[in-house]
C-alpha cells in the first residue's frame, strides 16, 4: 500500500509541468565547465597527486558517505571517514574553508528501505550540494533489487525531500538498463551522471571512445528521460592520458554541460590535472608541418576534395588544412564539377586542422580581397603592392568557398610578435589583445619570460586594427616586473587579492589558468567597472548586479532580471569577480542618471535623490545644455520654486514638483526641527535649495520617506514607477551637438 500512495505522490509531481525539484537556479559564467571529483576512500583517494585540494582544479568533490545501509567508516579506515551525519558536517566545514563544496554520494542495496531513506534524509540535512546514487546492476551494488529500490526507496526520498537535489551515476551502455531500472531513478532525479570509463570499455565500440561515450550517453537521455531536462554532469576517467580527457571535455561543452565529474581523485594523472587547469574555449587546429592526410589520402595534394564514406560533406585541401565545401553552388563557385571528389575512411577527416600553415594565401571564390594567414590568424592584404612587399607576389592564391574564412580566427595566437608592414613598433599579442613593446629591453625580457616568441611575423598595414586592445574576458594578466595579478571580466580589470580566489575563479569557468605577461604600464588604461549590460557576481556573495554607465543596479526580482534580459539590456550570463570587486563601483542611479523603464519610451532623469520625467527632447536639450554651462537645477521645496524640469512655458508652483516618496505620503510640516532640520541640511549640501518664502527653518511641503514606489505628484506624471531598473542604462546626458 506505502508502494502505492508513493508512487502516485511522485506521478502527481511529475505531471505538475515536469517540475524540476530543487533545481540549483543560480547562473553559471559564461565558457564555465566545472570540474568536481570523486572521494571513494579517503584512505585510497589522499594524498593522490596534490595533497592540498587548493592547488587542484576542483570546485566540488563527491564525498561517498554511506553503502547500503553502512556508513563509510565501515570500510575506510581513515580517520575522515564518514561516521554519520556529525562527521559529515565537520568534512562540509573544512572542504568549505579551501572554497569546495561538497556532493554526497552512496550506493543504494539490500532490502531495508527504512533505514536507507533515513540515512539520505540525515545526509541531505547536513547541507550537501545535493545527492547522487551509484545505481549498477552488478555484485556489490543494487544488483537485482534495483528496480524494486529505485520505487519503494528512491520515489519515497523524493516524495519526503521535494527539494531536495538528487543525481544519479549509472552505467550509460544500453544493455544495463533494464536491469538497473535507469529510467525509474532518473525520472525524479535532478542531475544525470553516466559513467564513461572508456579505459574500462576497451572494444565496446562508441563506449571505448571518450569523445562518443559523453555524445551518446547525453543522445540516450532522451529515452531514460524522455521530456524531463536533466543537468548532464558526466563522469570522466581520471586514470587517463591529457588528450582523451580533453577530447571527453570537448564532446561535454558540446553536449552543454555546465559540470563535469572525475572518477577518481586518487587516481587521476598528472596530465589530467595539468589539462584541467587550461581547459577554456577550444582554439582551431592549425596544420603541423607534416599533415596527417599525406599518409592515409588517396589525393594528398593542395586542391584535393575528400569526402568520408558515410557523410555527405565535401572539404578542400590547401597548405595542411581542410575547408567545408556547403553546396553545389559553392562547388561551382570555385570552379569545381560534381563527383570531383575522393572517398576516405570515416573520422579520418577529423585529423586534418582547420588552420593552415604561416604564408598561406587565400581567396573566398566571388571575391576580390587575398588573404595571408600567419601565426593562426588571417590578415587581408590590401593591394597588389603589399602583397609584393611582403614578398609573397609569387606564392598561390588558394580558392576556397565562400564563407570559409570564417574559420580561421582574426587574433594570433598567443606570445605572437608582430609588425606591420613599414611599421615602426613592434607589438605582443596575448589574451587575445595587442600590447606595444615599448623597447628591446622589454622585448627580449618577455621573450625570456616565455611570454613572447622570437620570430617576428610581418603583417600588411592597417592589419593591426582587426586585434583588440582589452585582453579576453576570463584573461590572468600580469605585468612584467609586477607581483600582481588581475583577472579581467567584462572588458574590466580586478586585482586578485591571494592565490586562493585566484584558483577558485580557475574552478567555476570564470578565468583562465594561463597566466599572460604584458609590458609594465600595460593595465593601467583598463576600465575597473563592467561593460554596460553585464550581468556580475562577487565570489561567494548571492547579490547580483547590473552594470550600466559606471554604475551598479541591484537586481533583486527575477521577474524584473527576465525582463531586462528580454530587453537584450542585461546579459543572461553571469560574470564572476573576485570578493570586494564591485566595491569602487557607485551604485546608481546617480546624479544626472537618465533612466527608462523596462519597454518604455519615456525617459527620467535623477536630480538631488528624486526622479522626473523628461517632458520632450526640446526640454531634453534644454536641461543639457544647462548642465553642460555648469549650471544645475535644484529641487525647491518651499513656496518659491526655483526651477522644475517642465517645458520651458507654464506656470510653476509646488503643485508641479516631482517628488520621492514613499507610501505615497507627503508631509507637511510647519517647522523643521531635529531629524528634520538635519534632513534639510543635507538636501542643502546635495543641492536643494532652501526656502526664501518663509524665516529661517520654515518650510511648507517636505517630503518625508516611508513605504516605497516613485510617485510622481499631480500634473508632473501621475504614475507609479514601482521597482524601477534600468532598462537602456543609466546613461550620460547628450551633448549639444548630439542632441536632436
Amino acid at each position: 500500500m506505502r508502494r502505492l500512495v508513493v508512487s502516485l505522490v511522485l506521478l502527481t509531481l511529475l505531471a505538475a509541468g515536469g517540475q524540476h525539484f530543487g533545481v540549483d537556479l543560480a547562473p553559471q559564467p559564461a565558457n564555465a565547465i566545472e570540474i568536481e571529483t570523486v572521494v571513494w576512500q579517503f584512505g585510497q583517494d589522499y594524498p593522490g597527486v596534490e595533497g592540498d585540494d587548493t592547488l587542484l582544479p576542483v570546485g566540488t568533490v563527491h564525498v561517498k558517505t554511506h553503502d547500503g545501509t553502512d556508513w563509510m567508516s565501515t570500510y575506510d579506515g581513515n580517520s575522515k571517514a564518514v561516521t554519520g551525519p556529525a562527521s559529515l558536517r565537520r568534512l562540509i566545514a573544512d572542504y568549505n574553508a579551501k572554497g569546495i563544496e561538497v556532493v554526497a554520494w552512496f550506493v543504494p542495496k539490500g532490502v531495508d528501505v527504512e533505514d536507507q531513506v533515513r540515512m539520505a534524509e540525515d545526509v541531505l540535512d547536513t547541507g550537501v550540494k545535493a545527492l547522487y546514487a551509484d545505481v549498477e546492476p552488478f555484485d556489490g551494488f543494487c544488483y537485482w533489487d534495483c528496480n524494486y529500490l529505485a520505487e519503494q526507496f528512491w520515489w519515497r526520498l523524493r516524495s519526503e525531500r521535494p527539494e531536495a537535489t538528487l543525481g544519479v551515476i549509472y552505467d550509460p551502455r544500453e544493455w544495463t538498463w533494464q536491469d538497473s531500472g535507469t529510467w525509474k531513478w532518473l525520472a525524479t532525479a535532478n542531475a544525470a551522471l553516466p559513467m564513461c570509463y572508456w579505459e574500462v570499455y576497451t572494444d565496446q565500440g562508441i563506449w571505448a571512445d571518450p569523445n562518443g561515450c559523453v555524445s551518446q550517453a547525453r543522445a540516450d537521455l532522451s529515452w531514460l528521460a524522455p521530456g524531463r531536462s536533466l543537468e548532464y554532469i558526466p563522469m570522466l576517467e581520471g586514470d587517463t592520458s591529457g588528450d582523451k580527457f580533453l577530447a571527453a571535455m570537448d564532446a561535454a561543452r558540446s553536449a552543454g554541460s555546465s559540470r563535469v565529474s572525475i572518477w577518481r581523485r586518487g587516481v587521476v594523472r598528472p596530465e589530467v590535472w595539468e589539462a584541467a587547469w587550461n581547459i577554456w574555449e577550444p582554439a582551431p587546429a592549425v596544420a603541423s608541418a607534416w599533415p596527417s592526410y599525406w599518409v592515409w589520402s588517396p589525393c594528398p595534394w593542395d586542391g584535393c576534395i575528400l569526402k568520408e564514406a558515410s557523410s555527405p560533406a565535401l572539404y578542400v585541401l590547401h597548405s595542411g588544412a581542410k575547408f567545408h565545401i556547403p553546396n553545389p553552388d559553392a562547388l561551382a563557385a570555385m570552379g569545381r564539377r560534381l563527383g570531383d571528389y575522393w572517398i576516405v575512411g570515416d573520422g579520418m577527416l577529423q585529423t586534418v586542422a582547420d588552420v593552415p600553415w604561416d604564408g598561406t594565401l587565400l581567396q573566398e571564390a566571388g571575391s576580390p580581397t587575398v588573404y595571408v594567414v600567419y601565426a593562426g590568424a588571417k590578415f587581408a592584404i590590401p593591394s597588389p603592392d603589399a602583397l609584393y612587399a611582403l614578398g609573397l607576389g609569387y606564392a598561390p592564391v588558394h580558392t576556397i568557398a565562400p564563407g570559409s574564412l570564417n574559420q580561421i580566427p582574426n587574433v594570433p595566437r598567443d606570445g605572437t610578435r608582430l609588425a606591420e608592414l613599414s611599421g615602426p613598433s613592434e607589438w605582443q599579442i596575448t589574451a587575445g589583445a595587442r600590447f606595444p613593446l615599448p623597447s628591446p629591453e622589454v622585448r627580449d625580457a618577455l621573450i625570456g619570460a616565455g611570454a613572447l616568441e622570437g620570430p617576428l611575423y610581418i603583417v600588411p598595414w592597417g592589419a593591426l586594427a582587426q586585434i583588440p586592445t582589452t585582453p579576453h574576458d576570463g584573461s590572468r594578466v600580469r605585468e612584467l616586473t609586477s607581483g600582481s595579478e588581475w583577472q579581467i571580466a567584462a572588458g574590466a580589470k580586478f586585482p586578485l587579492p591571494d592565490a586562493m580566489v585566484r584558483n577558485q575563479l580557475v574552478r567555476k569557468g570564470a578565468m583562465e589558468w594561463r597566466l599572460n605577461i604584458v609590458p609594465d604600464g600595460a593595465l593601467a588604461g583598463l576600465p575597473t567597472a563592467p561593460r554596460d549590460g553585464t550581468r556580475v557576481q562577487e565570489l561567494g556573495g548571492d547579490a547580483e548586479w547590473q552594470v550600466a554607465s559606471g554604475m551598479k543596479f541591484a537586481l533583486t526580482d527575477a521577474n524584473r532580471r527576465a525582463e531586462l534580459i528580454s530587453a537584450g539590456s542585461l546579459s543572461s550570463q553571469v560574470t564572476i569577480v573576485p570578493p570586494g570587486g564591485l566595491g569602487s563601483i557607485p551604485e546608481g542611479p546617480q546624479e544626472g542618471t537618465l533612466l527608462q523603464e523596462v519597454g518604455g519610451s519615456a525617459l527620467f532623469v535623477m536630480r538631488c535623490g528624486s526622479l522626473y520625467r523628461l517632458q520632450d527632447n526640446a526640454q531634453l536639450t534644454a536641461w543639457c545644455r544647462r548642465d553642460s554651462r555648469g549650471g544645475r537645477y535644484s529641487l525647491s521645496v518651499g513656496r518659491s520654486l526655483n526651477r522644475t524640469l517642465r517645458p520651458e512655458s507654464g506656470a510653476r508652483g509646488p503643485g508641479w514638483m516631482c517628488a520621492l516618496l514613499r507610501a505615497g505620503e507627503w508631509r507637511t510640516r510647519s517647522r523643521l526641527r531635529g531629524a528634520d532640520r538635519r534632513r534639510r541640511s543635507r538636501a542643502n549640501r546635495r543641492g536643494l535649495r532652501r526656502s526664501t518664502g518663509g524665516g529661517g527653518g520654515y518650510n511648507d511641503a517636505w517630503p518625508e520617506f516611508r513605504g516605497g514606489g516613485y510617485i510622481c505628484m499631480r500634473n508632473c506624471v501621475i504614475a507609479t514607477l514601482t521597482s524601477l531598473q534600468v532598462a537602456k542604462g543609466g546613461r550620460p546626458c547628450p551633448t549639444r551637438e548630439s542632441t536632436a
